[in-house]
C-alpha cells in the first residue's frame, strides 16, 4: 500500500528567482486542497526526487514551521529539454477520506498464446482509481495468465482489484491484448447450424 515520505519544506523566497532556487538545490511548489489557502513552499530538490522516484502515489508528510501536511503529488512540471523539475504541485488530504489516482498497471503471469508466437498489447498502462490514501497501491496487478488465444484480451472490468480500491476508468477500457503473429489471420467462430452441416 502507500508509502509515506517525510519532506521539510520552507516558505517560499519571492527575493530570488525560480532559476536562482534551482541553481541552490531547491525547487518551488504549492500545497493546496479543498477547504484549504494555497501555500507557495520551496523544498530541496533531491530529496523530493528520490522520494518521487520511489513511488509516484506515495503519500508525502510535508513539514512547514509547527504544521505538517499530508499530501499527494498532483503535477510535476519539467524543463522543456531537461529532466530538471521547474515546480510542484501537492494535493492537502485527509486520509479518512478517499481520493482519485492514476496507478501504473503492473503484468504478470505468461500468457500461453504469447508462448504460441503472439504479441502482447497494453495500449492502457494506468488505471484511475479510487481509495483511502492509506490504501493506495504502487501499481495494478494484471494477470495474463488466462490469455491462451489470439485476441483474446483484458479490459478494466476483468481486473481483481484489491479489498477497498474501485475502478474510475470505463470498465470497457482495454488494458492488454494478444495479437495474432503476422500473417495469420483468426477464422471466424462456426455456428452450431453451419457445424452440423459440415
Amino acid at each position: 500500500m502507500a508509502k509515506n515520505f517525510n519532506l521539510t519544506v520552507g516558505k517560499r523566497d519571492f527575493s530570488k528567482k525560480p532559476r536562482q532556487l534551482r541553481a541552490e538545490g531547491k525547487v518551488t511548489a504549492t500545497i493546496y486542497g479543498h477547504n484549504f489557502s494555497p501555500i507557495s513552499i520551496q523544498l530541496d530538490a533531491k530529496a523530493f526526487r528520490s522520494a518521487y522516484k520511489a513511488d509516484k502515489n506515495a503519500i508525502m508528510q510535508l513539514k512547514y514551521d509547527n504544521d505538517t501536511y499530508s499530501a499527494l503529488v498532483k503535477n510535476v512540471q519539467y524543463g522543456l529539454t531537461t529532466d530538471e523539475i521547474f515546480n510542484i504541485e501537492f494535493y492537502r488530504i485527509k486520509t479518512d477520506e478517499k481520493v482519485k489516482v492514476s496507478a501504473p498497471v503492473n503484468i504478470v503471469g505468461e500468457s500461453p498464446a504469447v508462448k504460441a508466437g503472439g504479441t502482447l498489447w497494453n495500449p492502457q498502462t494506468e488505471i484511475e482509481i479510487e481509495c483511502l490514501p492509506t490504501d493506495i497501491p504502487r501499481s495494478i496487478d494484471v494477470d495474463i495468465s488466462g490469455l491462451e488465444n489470439f485476441e483474446d484480451l483484458i479490459t478494466v472490468r476483468d481486473i481483481k482489484y484489491p479489498a477497498g480500491i474501485s475502478p474510475v476508468t470505463s470498465p470497457e477500457t482495454m488494458i492488454v491484448k494478444i495479437n495474432a503473429p503476422t500473417g495469420v489471420i483468426e477464422s471466424p467462430p462456426v455456428s452450431e447450424e453451419v457445424a452440423k452441416l459440415t
